[in-house]
């Protein structure tokens, strides 16, 4: 009988009878779960088996649409139906929590992180005012002084928002640099003589060029500065980059800088770089979505120096440590009010001064609508500790120190350079190439690396036994290779030594249908 409560939080001693409506709608809540719990048992499960349970079961989109029964129709169907639906995706979905997925900067997420996710669907609030998410939006707070205080930034005067990724993250750090150096762009737009410029690495992530179109004055004025093949930006060739810019007559402003690129795994050197653009009176940003994280390791922690002398910061919990997606940040140092100063519309229906004003975070942002990421942040955060965030960053990183060693061992791979992080890159060889690598490569032999790595690769997503993406690296002409990504704890040797075992034996494959 659901007739009467008596929680903290009923008025008074007042007792009332729970309307009929929320008792049905709890009830088929109540019966989802129910039915899903044992479905989702077995899911965590077969994370469990990897020797029998694929990472996918592949199918190109016209077969996939059947199997989903993907259209959609004017009835809805029972609550047994849907269950039925969320099976099918469980079923087809690419499992990122299989110790044997290593395609992407994330892996799988944690448990905590996974309740948080319900809970703030079923809270299903919008954290842009304190009136409507007065806890989520002093989680966000906390959350993001505790995450600059770990990089170094001061709490007092380190400021920031949560963001719908790290993409979202790093343009609006860009427009917030904009608007601080060009303050009558925000209102008035681009005037003649602006000409603005902003740099990053030439292996920097994409969302830097994006950013510069969205801020409204283009990708051809983002200026790709050379890194060397580790990933790591030349100074030398910044400074000269810069110098050549303001010979032109364009107004440097901004430079993205990057902890943890993306497919090599370098890491900037901050210190050099913010001493250039404080000369030059640049904005130093430092994309550490993937790379961040290191900063909760006392061991790795030295890859992010002078990353705490940076304007501003970028970091995604949702990569190294295991939070579900997303969880991005983007957090300013030494600039109180900067993120307002750029966004707030004054929109009066929605922002009203009041004691918890500080707390009303929708200024802050570009968005309106804001999810309460906070919570899987801040209960992640009470789980773990910054002790147990350092245990999975010091994993991640001793397997890759694993696989690099057995890749070194092998005639049949080559590393394509020593890796500073997670990122371990890699060719196959196959034995007909061997020597001619071994002397120094061919365009021949180029072009035989980079056929037999997209075929491997595909022969790995219709096996379906283990994910591992590739690419190529443009800016050193060199073709594509495997990057494996170091992340989820569960990972073991024997997951790492499968890996190179199978590219072995798909690369084998490849090359015996090549030489008929």
């Amino acid at each position: 009988q659901h007739t009467h409560l008596n929680l903290d939080h009923t008025m008074g001693d007042a007792t009332e009878e729970v309307r009929a409506g929320v008792v049905e709608e709890f009830a088929e809540f109540e019966g989802l779960i129910t039915a899903l719990m044992p479905m989702l048992k077995e899911y965590y499960y077969a994370n469990g088996t990897p020797d029998t349970t694929p990472v996918v079961k592949f199918l190109p989109p016209a077969e996939l649409a059947e199997a989903l029964d993907i259209s959609l129709g004017h009835d809805g169907e029972s609550p047994e139906k849907i269950v039925g639906r969320v099976e099918a995706a469980l079923k087809y979905s690419v499992r990122t929590s299989h110790p044997r997925f290593f395609d992407k900067l994330y892996a799988g997420s944690d448990p905590v992180g996974q309740v948080a996710e319900l809970i703030t669907a079923v809270l299903n609030t919008n954290v842009h005012t304190y009136a409507v998410a007065p806890a989520f939006a002093m989680m966000e707070q906390e959350v993001l002084k505790s995450m600059a205080a770990q990089v170094g930034f001061d709490r007092a005067t380190a400021d920031g928002i949560l963001c719908p990724g790290g993409t979202f993250a790093n343009v609006s750090a860009m427009i917030v640099a904009r608007n601080e150096k060009f303050p009558h762009v925000r209102k008035s737009g681009w005037q003649a003589g602006d000409n603005p410029v902003c740099f990053t690495s030439a292996q920097a992530h994409y969302s830097i060029k994006r950013g510069a179109m969205m801020a409204g004055f283009g990708m051809d004025n983002c200026i790709a500065i050379a890194a060397d093949i580790q990933g790591c930006m030349l100074p030398e060739a910044f400074e000269a980059a810069v110098v050549k810019a303001k010979a032109e007559g364009k107004t440097p402003f901004f430079v993205s800088t990057t902890a943890g690129t993306t497919v090599m795994g370098g890491f900037d050197p901050f210190a050099a770089i913010r001493e250039i653009s404080t000369r030059h009176g640049l904005w130093m940003h430092v994309d550490g979505a993937w790379g961040g994280s290191c900063v909760m390791s006392k061991t790795h922690r030295h890859l992010m120096a002078g990353a705490e002398l940076a304007d501003s910061l970028t970091w995604n919990p949702h990569k190294a440590l295991g939070v579900p997606i997303y969880a991005s940040s983007l957090i300013t140092n030494n600039h109180k009010g900067a993120l307002e100063r750029s966004n707030n519309s004054a929109a009066e229906y929605l922002f009203h001064k009041h004691a918890a004003s500080e707390f009303d975070l929708g200024d802050k942002s570009l968005q309106c609508g804001r999810r309460a990421d906070a919570l899987k942040l801040w209960l992640s955060w009470k789980r773990h500790g910054v002790a147990g965030f350092e245990k999975r960053v010091d994993r991640a990183f001793s397997n890759a120190q694993y696989i690099t060693g057995e890749v070194k061992k092998r005639a049949a791979f080559a590393l394509v350079t020593e890796p500073l992080s997670c990122n371990v890159a890699f060719w196959f060889v196959p034995e007909a190439s061997r020597d001619a690598f071994a002397k120094g490569g061919s365009p021949a032999c180029y072009d035989t690396l980079d056929t037999i790595t997209g075929k491997i690769y595909n022969g790995m997503q219709d096996a379906g036994t283990m994910l591992v993406n590739f690419n190529p690296l443009s800016d050193h002409n060199l073709p594509r290779f495997f990057r494996i990504i170091m992340n989820q704890p569960r990972v073991t040797e024997a997951d790492l030594d499968f890996v190179l075992d199978e590219i072995e034996r798909l690369g084998a494959v490849v090359a015996a249908a090549a030489s008929k």
